[in-house]
């Protein structure tokens, strides 16, 4: 129901409404309505409940009891008139009050709170406080002693409010009468000595001033946004030229710079990115509105001065998040990037010393974290941080201590992500460039980099002599014999196709060094293998490290177009070289990473990346910077391995075209002996594959066996030809059908086979077989092997084959722990994956690669499907089957076809892992599902008959870069389309569904083809649309601790938009109970109650009551027996240097792949690849991390078992079984 409520005056917020009506409905049990304010008449609110009858009784004594005569009903002294509204209230956010009401209710009980408590409570204390300045700046320990070095400074009035997960840091920078657009100067100290210029102005204030004709108006924001393409001139004011050729716009922003060195504040671009504001249409520019967001999982420590300066003192692990005028910003005015970057100790001066006992008591309340308490001596530093960096830059580049790229990139790293200062960095450069001549470029570089997860956060909970030079110094020597002790095993993994790379992580207001990491090569890399180091992997992203999404609520345009383009036309400077654009990949292009290059020298020849552009082919016939980047993106591609082949081997076919229809698009054949050529190379353990995808010179696409090929035969076409001109002979390969992929439902082909008549029970029966093989997994040790291989968990270490083994002998593995937490944790992640993600497990189908049939035995609407199972065994797939491929929106996007058998005389026999569609009809079956081609896309294949429906109804590139991350709207569009679907009653058959389809179609082709898709084109039901199914809502938190899974009670966002526990946080998601099946199944998992039952099944696995030593000694014991009288003791010393290897292996991996500093991964997460949710959600980082996580960890330890097995002079394997029996007893 919903009801109109009225006054004279304007209503003064809707919060200030509910809490003045809450009391007052209680005793009608109407508490928690919505409330909202109308925006046309601010004196109208409407009030929305689900309590129908509660309501219209409520109604009946107003009229009856004329309420609105007594005072207590009225609100700043005038009476409200209350009524039932003639609107029809929002169908769905009725079902999320029903939702909230039922998770309030819930929530109490499991806090066995009263029921008087559902109101939420008002905050206990307060959380804004005034501040007087805000500074950046570093620990220094001066007599060992932590003092203070601001380095930069705002005097300001501002105000900071501590919220549940950030504390958020706002002022205000007010126009004068004679500088309508700028600011009040803004001061920072750049120098100790108080210098200041003729006007009184400390050295290195940036003013800002407006040279406005008429004096009167405030520049308009388009006049601002024209200023990006004015250059600055000589002194480093912006000119009052031309803007691209025309003259400015009357009133145009003139900025001046007066900042003292020119090198170490912001030069033009930086200032301008200072002025990205929108003043709103009110015409007058009131000033600039900063706000800061510091989260608390970013805080390392926190010191809270009640005595000197009465200050909060944040150390943190990450730059905070700013705002100016409500559009992200890239950094305070005149705050240099050094400092922006390196300096991420924040003091916060509050401006009434009482309200320090506040702070503690927020403290004790546990709203921040716990903090030290204490007087903090803050003391000028002697010398600026500018001044500082650039000694260090002189010192790195040094000819006299003549230090390698990679020991400077360490080096600079020490001092860059500040985990020390630059002064402390410099005094160890001798020492370093002694430790290069003494163990070598390659060990001084580990040993630095080990140094940076050893070092802790300065501060006054860290001690001095844990942070000077002499214990720096010990830490590295110790590295250093750490090292010698591993050394037969440097390097693991690294094979000819794989490379050491660095990395720069570009953040709105800081660059970050990382790596160097061993990763997969691609077409430039390995032609310039000897040269990798002067190849930069740049990765942009926030301040956390997430990916930057399209938010139509928060404008990064200042970051993306001045910021980021920046970096992209001017590069970065890292270690004393200068690396500039080169190119990105379509993969890479998503993840929002591209190549960076410095010059060399290859063959008396200078390298830069125009010259390895033009060394690629020909690209000059191409007019669209997105196709161009897309085809120069090939030699970016990362491929696993490479084999030559001659180029008269290789022969171009046409096409098979018809009715404008490409059947062989991205497509061709290859003889026996060619393949055999690219098994070998692969390497693999799975039977030799017959389809590989590959990039040969300009061409890509997927290449299949045709054995009535004779000779040494590779064909192309001319889809598959991309561009001309390249001397690549080489076939390299992206990707390989070795074996069957698994087939797993998302929530996108559930809501299209539901609303293609799809009954509900059919996906039930599929998620409850799903949950009953992970409740099976405890009852045996063969359920439990099977459910690692089904997820390729501990394929490298052979796991699952000594678990069989080890069962076979009759040990009792029910009370390791080890096998205990994998089982749990690998539960936990299956089970996740259903609640969460809907992703439902479909043992009747295949994910395959899909390649056109060449030898015409298929007709229309028929396909040929081959597979190989895990047991070897080949099948084919016979009669009618649903056909589709991810992502899919549209009901088109499933379709059913005619799958046939072959005899074995047919070539289309020798394919496997594989579906083979036909080459005749009117129009080709994948260009039908969501666009797909035959260039690598994967296609899933279902003959589950409950599962068929019955029927159906360069600069430029680098400015293509920027704009595909600003306009990238792949995940919104997905999103909306998965909104909308459930809430139209035809579901995907809806028009809007339809038309987010089509617009999810140009998104996702958007990185080859340029073509955007924008906020106007969505359907106007996107629009305004708060509410979602509850499917879509955050799963539980989960903490992974030492005695197993701990589920955290169900926590639901019921604070109001604008409260300050909300300080921070963005506009809250609110959901309601999904009627349809995503929301039924959903629902049917409990993660709690299923860890309960599944605990309680697991007793099974033990035989019996006897106490054991340990399923390890159990196995010591057999094996000894097994090998009486063999020695194997002279090992042991190897066996303690390989187990030391693994050791700091895995810890190296932990420390790399944790997302948080302060909170790291665990063993069995490593072990199982894949990175436990924690939080309910599964960040975009975190799946990157997990594919690169397993790939390091399976590659390192083949390299060891390989080592295990290695020097076995006898040939009859002795010296392999002593060395592993030694390794085994070190085990245990």
């Amino acid at each position: 129901m919903e009801i109109l409520i009225r006054k004279r005056t304007d209503f003064p917020s809707a919060t200030v409404l509910k809490q003045f009506l809450n009391p007052l409905l209680e005793p009608f049990q109407l508490s928690n309505p919505e409330i909202r304010i109308l925006h046309k008449s601010r004196n109208h609110a409407l009030l929305t409940t689900h309590k129908h009858r509660k309501a219209s009784e409520f109604l009946q004594q107003w009229r009856r009891l004329k309420l609105w005569c007594l005072p207590k009903w009225h609100l700043e002294g005038e009476p409200l008139t209350i009524k039932l509204s003639y609107e029809k209230p929002n169908e769905f956010l009725i079902r999320v009050l029903q939702r909230e009401e039922k998770l309030r209710l819930l929530q109490n009980y499991e806090k066995a709170l009263p029921p008087s408590t559902l109101a939420s409570p008002a905050p206990p204390s307060p959380r804004e406080f005034a501040i007087s300045s805000l500074s950046y700046g570093n620990w220094e320990y001066i007599d060992a002693e932590p003092h203070y070095h601001p380095y930069f400074e705002v005097y300001v009035d501002a105000t900071v409010t501590f919220g549940d997960r950030f504390f958020v840091l706002v002022y205000n920078v007010e126009a004068t009468e004679n500088d309508k657009l700028g600011a009040k100067p803004i001061h920072h100290r750049s120098n100790t000595d108080g210098d200041s210029d003729d006007d009184g102005r400390p050295m290195g204030t940036v003013r800002l001033v407006h040279d406005h004709p008429d004096g009167d108006r405030g520049t308009r924001h388009h006049d601002i946004h024209k200023l990006i393409n004015d250059r600055p001139s000589a002194d480093g004011d912006v000119a009052d030229g031309d803007v691209d050729g025309e003259k400015s716009p009357s009133g145009m922003v003139k900025l001046t710079h007066e900042y003292p060195n020119s090198d170490s504040g912001y030069h033009h671009n930086d200032i301008v990115k200072l002025v990205d504001h929108s003043p709103g249409d009110e015409g007058e520019n009131e000033g600039y509105r900063h706000k800061l967001l510091f989260p608390y999982s970013a805080v390392a420590s926190i010191a809270l001065d009640p005595e000197e300066d009465q200050a909060v003192i944040c150390t943190m692990t990450e730059a905070p998040k700013m705002w100016i005028n409500d559009l992200r910003g890239v950094g305070l005015r005149g705050l240099p990037l050094q400092i922006a970057t390196s300096c991420q100790v924040y003091r916060l001066r509050l401006s009434d010393p009482s309200d320090v006992r506040h702070l503690l008591r927020l403290e004790r309340e546990g709203v921040f974290p716990q903090c030290s308490v204490g007087p903090v001596s803050a003391v000028e530093p002697s010398q600026s941080f500018v001044d500082q960096v650039a000694q260090l830059k002189a010192a790195l580049n040094d000819p006299v201590q003549d230090l390698g790229f990679s020991v400077r990139f360490q080096a600079q790293k020490l001092a860059q992500n500040g985990y020390l200062p630059p002064r402390v960095v410099i005094g160890l450069i001798h020492f370093i460039s002694h430790l290069q001549r003494r163990s070598g470029p390659t060990s001084t570089v580990a040993a630095l980099r080990r140094l940076f997860q050893q070092l802790p956060y300065a501060g006054p909970t860290t001690k001095a002599n844990e942070l000077d030079q002499k214990a720096v110094v010990d830490l590295l020597n110790q590295n250093i014999e750490a090292l010698a002790e591993e050394s037969p095993y440097p390097f693991l993994g690294q094979t000819s196709d794989l490379l050491t790379i660095h990395r720069a992580e570009i953040t709105p207001t800081a660059v970050y060094l990382a790596g160097p990491d061993v990763e997969a090569g691609n077409r430039v890399l390995r032609k310039y293998a000897r040269f990798s180091e002067y190849f930069l992997r740049v990765t942009f992203m926030d301040e956390n490290g997430d990916t930057f999404y399209f938010d139509k609520n928060d404008s990064n345009r200042a970051i993306f177009h001045w910021r980021f383009k920046d970096i992209l036309n001017e590069g970065v400077e890292v270690a004393g070289r200068l690396f500039k654009f080169l190119g990105f990949s379509h993969s890479s292009l998503r993840a929002q990473t591209c190549w960076f290059l410095a010059p060399f020298t290859h063959d008396s020849k200078p390298i830069d990346a125009d010259m390895i552009i033009s060394g690629l082919g020909d690209f000059s016939h191409i007019r669209s910077p997105a196709k161009c980047a897309a085809r120069i993106g090939q030699a970016f591609t990362e491929t696993s391995s490479s084999t030559p082949i001659e180029p008269a081997c290789v022969y171009e076919v046409e096409d098979v075209e018809r009715n404008g229809r490409c059947f062989s698009d991205g497509v061709g054949t290859c003889s026996l002996s060619v393949l055999e050529e690219l098994q070998a190379v692969q390497k693999s353990s799975q039977l030799p594959a017959t389809v590989f995808q590959v990039r040969i010179a300009g061409a890509k696409g997927v290449i299949s066996l045709d054995n009535r090929l004779e000779g040494d035969v590779l064909r192309l076409r001319p889809s598959m030809i991309k561009y001309r001109g390249s001397e690549e002979s080489r076939i390299e390969i992206c990707g390989v059908a070795s074996r069957m992929l698994p087939l797993v439902l998302n929530r996108q082909l559930i809501k299209i086979l539901e609303d293609l008549g799809i009954p509900d029970k059919a996906f039930q029966d599929l998620q409850e077989q799903a949950i009953d093989e992970l409740r099976g997994s405890v009852s045996s040790v063969t359920n439990a092997a099977a459910l690692l291989e089904r997820h390729d968990v501990g394929l490298s270490t052979q796991t699952t084959w000594l678990l069989r083994k080890m069962y076979s002998l009759g040990l009792t593995l029910s009370e390791d722990t080890f096998f205990r937490d994998l089982l749990d944790a690998m539960v936990l992640i299956q089970l996740q994956e259903l609640k969460y993600r809907t992703r439902i497990p479909v043992t009747e189908g295949a994910t395959l690669y899909g390649i056109m049939d060449e030898t015409g035995t298929l007709a229309e609407g028929e396909v040929f499907c081959s597979w190989i199972d895990r047991e070897g065994r080949p099948n084919q797939a016979s009669g009618v089957l649903v056909v589709t491929r991810s992502p899919a929106l549209h009901p088109g996007d499933i379709q059913t076809a005619e799958a046939i058998t072959v005899p074995a005389e047919s070539p289309l026999s020798a394919l496997h892992n594989c579906i083979v569609f036909s080459s005749k009809g009117a129009r080709d079956l994948p260009s039908q599902l969501s666009g797909g081609d035959l260039d690598g896309d994967l296609y899933h294949v279902i003959w589950d008959e409950k599962l068929i429906p019955r029927s159906f109804a360069r600069q430029d590139m680098s400015e293509f870069f920027v704009q595909f991350m600003e306009q990238d709207q792949l995940g919104r569009v997905a999103t909306q389309h998965m909104v909308l679907a459930d809430q139209h009653e035809p579901g995907t058959l809806h028009e809007d569904c339809i038309k987010l389809a089509e617009l999810h179609s140009t998104a996702v082709d958007f990185s080859k083809t340029g073509r955007a898709v924008y906020e106007s084109q969505l359907p106007n039901a996107c629009r305004n649309n708060h509410y979602r199914p509850d499917f879509m809502a955050p799963g539980r938190k989960v903490k992974v601790e030492e005695h197993g899974i701990v589920f955290e009670p169900e926590e639901v966002d019921f604070l109001e938009d604008g409260d300050p526990r909300r300080a921070g946080e963005p506009k809250r998601k609110r959901y309601y109970e999904s009627n349809k099946v995503l929301g039924i199944l959903y629902r049917s998992i409990d993660e709690r109650s299923f860890f309960k039952d599944l605990h309680e099944r697991s007793a099974v696995l033990k035989d019996d009551d006897t106490p054991s030593r340990g399923v390890l000694f159990d196995l010591w014991d057999y094996v000894k027996a097994e090998v009486a009288g063999l020695e194997w003791e002279e090992y042991i010393d190897e066996a303690v240097r390989m187990r030391e290897t693994y050791e700091a292996m895995v810890y190296d991996i932990i420390l790399e792949y944790s997302t948080h500093p302060t909170e790291h991964l665990e063993e069995i997460e490593v072990f199982i690849g894949n990175i436990i949710c924690r939080t309910g959600y599964r960040s975009k980082r975190q799946k990157e991390y997990m594919t690169g996580m397993k790939e390091k960890y399976d590659r390192q330890v083949l390299s060891l078992m390989t080592a295990m097995r290695a020097d076995d002079v006898t040939g009859e394997g002795f010296e392999a079984l002593r060395r592993s029996l030694a390794c085994l007893w070190m085990g245990i």
